[in-house]
């Protein structure tokens, strides 16, 4: 019990100081350089268990990276998403109101979507990122290393993001192998890349 506060307790503290950081560096050197290539972006909507209908996901949904992509995975792990083509293809995500930078650390409740991203050497992992409405701090998307216990830390976040703008990027540059987690509220996907 003692155990769950505390880990309650510090992931608190950590949401408490949450704020919109969009590059960071992991200051990790590959193995090998080119061990990691892999990219996710859609020209059309592909064939996947995600369709075009809003889904709540429960177990892991692994998605196809463009062909050729290799040292790298990325996968929904719970959520609702959507695949939709406007001005591009990308994944949509829902709004909740009440969403912050904070509360997708501290309120799993908070979050559309729950994603994980592994790279098997060390690498850069960039998002291309927007709103999938008006701007508004409830738009917003972190990426997250976990803890032994669970416990979130962010590395990188964005709030604020918008529909009515073109798509930003945020990047981990030198980010050590390993598996990060992006959660996001009200937000689309437009691309992810992992590369060294």
């Amino acid at each position: 019990m003692l155990k769950k506060v505390l880990a309650i307790s510090i992931a608190l503290v950590m949401g408490a100081f949450a704020f919109a950081q969009t590059t960071a560096d992991g200051g990790a050197t590959p193995a090998k350089s080119g061990s990691v290539n892999a990219t996710w972006e859609w020209t059309k909507i592909p064939k996947s268990k995600i369709g075009t209908d809003e889904f709540n996901f429960k177990k892991q949904v692994k998605i196809e990276p463009v062909a050729g992509s290799t040292g790298a995975q990325f996968a929904l792990e719970k959520g609702a998403v959507k695949f939709k083509k406007e001005e591009y293809v990308a994944l949509y995500h829902g709004t909740k109101g009440s969403s912050t930078l904070e509360s997708l650390i501290t309120k799993p409740g908070d979050r559309k979507a729950e994603y994980s991203i592994t790279i098997d050497d060390a690498a850069t992992i960039t998002l291309t990122l927007a709103g999938n409405g008006s701007k508004g701090p409830q738009r917003c998307a972190v990426l997250v290393k976990l803890a032994a216990d669970g416990t979130p830390t962010q590395i990188l976040g964005i709030d604020n993001l918008s529909q009515d703008v073109a798509p930003v990027e945020i990047s981990y540059a030198n980010a050590p192998a390993g598996t990060y987690y992006l959660y996001g509220n009200g937000f689309r996907i437009v691309k992810v890349q992992c590369k060294n």
